[in-house]
């Protein structure tokens, strides 16, 4: 999770009112994670269950997220967080989210369209706004959320991280709510960049920029296990 990130979605949980049954699925902190990855202290009040095929920090049970534990509409809040693109059959992951999400029950899920692989265990899927929204075709209400570097428009055309607000009923009020306080707010999700990670960017671009000149596509083999 990378700080942008973890601060739009503590200001969208700013407009959830109190939910008292919380799951959070791929909950499991990844080394070096633990400040970011630790969503269960947004929360000051309610159950709060991290679920994971794996063990580890932040994971109270686990299971896989393609057939959840739990029965029907049994949680106000689930969050899926950076997860779904993990998910070798992700399809089954958001039915199971429409599943135990309560009728007045909020879900966020987000994931990337651009970023690089990585594997936890795995990667496979990349996530555009519209690819996102229809996995989800039980959800009346949904706001789509694009974050993005401000370079070449790609918070419209090739956004980093896809954020998707959903429900079973259709609250636009609540919607309204969430899309403000996320512009009201630009600026802590604009968090700040170090000035030594803006050095590393600029002498990529420059690289980048002579590479040019002896342009030639580079082939990679990848072996499916």
């Amino acid at each position: 999770m990378t700080k942008p990130l973890r601060a739009a979605i503590e200001i969208i949980c700013e407009g959830i009112e109190n939910p008292k049954q919380i799951l959070e699925i791929g909950s499991r902190q990844a080394i070096n994670q633990n400040d970011l990855a630790d969503v269960r202290n947004i929360f000051h009040t309610g159950r709060f269950v991290g679920l994971d095929m794996q063990k580890g920090p932040g994971v109270d049970v686990v299971a896989s997220a393609n057939k959840l534990p739990f029965p029907d509409e049994s949680f106000d809040l689930v969050l899926c967080l950076e997860t779904l693109e993990h998910a070798d059959k992700p399809w089954l992951v958001c039915a199971e989210i429409e599943r135990v999400l309560k009728p007045k029950g909020v879900a966020i899920v987000s994931s990337q369209q651009n970023f690089p692989i990585h594997k936890h265990p795995s990667d496979y899927f990349r996530y555009t706004p519209y690819g996102m929204s229809i996995l989800f075709p039980k959800f009346l209400g949904k706001l789509i959320i694009a974050i993005s570097p401000p370079f070449d428009d790609e918070v419209k055309l090739n956004p980093q991280h896809v954020i998707l607000v959903g429900m079973k009923r259709k609250n636009e009020l609540l919607l309204k709510r969430i899309k403000n306080l996320v512009k009201k707010n630009v600026k802590i999700i604009s968090v700040h960049k170090p000035y030594q990670h803006r050095l590393q960017d600029f002498f990529k671009i420059i690289k980048r920029a002579f590479s040019e000149f002896t342009f030639r596509q580079e082939i990679e083999f990848f072996w499916s296990h």
